[in-house]
Parts: C-alpha cells; structure tokens; sequence
C-alpha cells in the first residue's frame, strides 16, 4: 500500500520538492524503500554499514599495497543499502575535499564524524589496529580508499568477534599502479 502524498509529506510546497528530487531520494516522498542507490564514481573503493551498539571496536589492518589509507567513520541514520548510500554521499564530501584532516597510527582512537576525514597511517609490523570508539548504538558506515581484502582487514568487537557488514558498496574504478599507489 502507498503511502498517499500530503501537503506535509511533498515538504510544504516546491522547495521541499527540489530538495528531495535534488538528494536523488524519491522514497523520501513516496514512502517506499523499494528503490537502489548506486554512487557512480566515489572517491572511495568500498564502503560497509554497520549495525553496533555503544562500545570500543578494533579496526585490524595486515600489510598492504600502501604505507597508509583515507578512511572515514560515519554515522547513519538507518541502516541497509539507503542507510549505506545516504552515509556515503557524507563521505564523498569528506574524501573530495582532499587530504585527510586527522593521521591516526597503531593504537589511536577514532569516533565518527561527519566532518573529518582520517588518514590511517599503517605500522611498519605487519598489524595495524585502530580503535573505533561508538558512544550510542546505532547505525555507523567504514568508507576506505582501497577494499578490507587488500590489508586483510577485519573488524572486532570488545569480545574478539569479527563483525560483517550489514551493507556493502564496492567501487572497482580505482586503479591501482606496480607500487600499489592509486592512479
């Protein structure tokens, strides 16, 4: 059954409207999740959500193709693919501004943000883990400049258990040159 679109659910007139139509969201109006967003070409290679609860998350990285890597930790305001797709449109803007605004290494902590872009700085061992630290529980997006598989890459929670995605998005359009740095 759909939804029946009111003066209120059209956004009080057309500025609501362009809004909306703007964002690329027509289920904003229609009421339906019966719809798929597909970023075309990010500036990042894979994106996963995550449904956690508050608490400190390990983000383990083994030896890859580059000595460090964008990353953005974002929260969401739902969860699934529109969840996904909405957490990566913030992402996009953080990755295209440019370079990273906080380098974190082995050790360090991060919290989710919608203004900051980190540049994950990898250790010269083989294992690097950044801690993610969730204050509410909630929906939280992973965007990276390359894919988790490149660095072996797993995410734990306090007790050990590695967690999967709820929501993935995986852009192939990056290449990557002989030494393993992006073209």
């Amino acid at each position: 059954m759909t939804t029946p679109l009111t003066r209120r659910r059209f956004g009080l007139g057309a500025i609501g409207a362009t809004a909306v139509l703007g964002s690329g969201c027509l289920s904003d109006l229609t009421g339906s999740d019966d719809h798929e967003h597909e970023h075309e070409d990010p500036p990042w290679e894979w994106g996963g959500l995550y449904d956690l609860d508050s608490g400190t998350y390990a983000y383990t990285y083994q030896e890859g193709p580059d000595p460090d890597m964008q990353f953005a930790f974002v929260s969401a305001e739902e969860g699934g693919d529109h969840g996904l797709y909405h957490a990566g449109e913030t992402s996009t803007d953080l990755f295209e501004r440019g370079d990273a605004d906080v380098s974190v290494t082995d050790g360090e902590t991060v919290q989710p943000s919608s203004d900051t872009l980190y540049r994950v700085g990898f250790a010269d061992s083989s294992e690097t883990t950044i801690e993610l630290e969730v204050e509410s529980g909630g929906y939280y997006s992973i965007f990276t400049a390359h894919v988790p598989d490149e660095f072996e890459a797993e995410l734990l929670s306090e007790d050990g258990e590695e967690l999967s995605p709820d929501a993935t998005e995986r852009h192939s359009t990056h290449g990557h040159s002989d030494d393993g740095h992006e073209e």
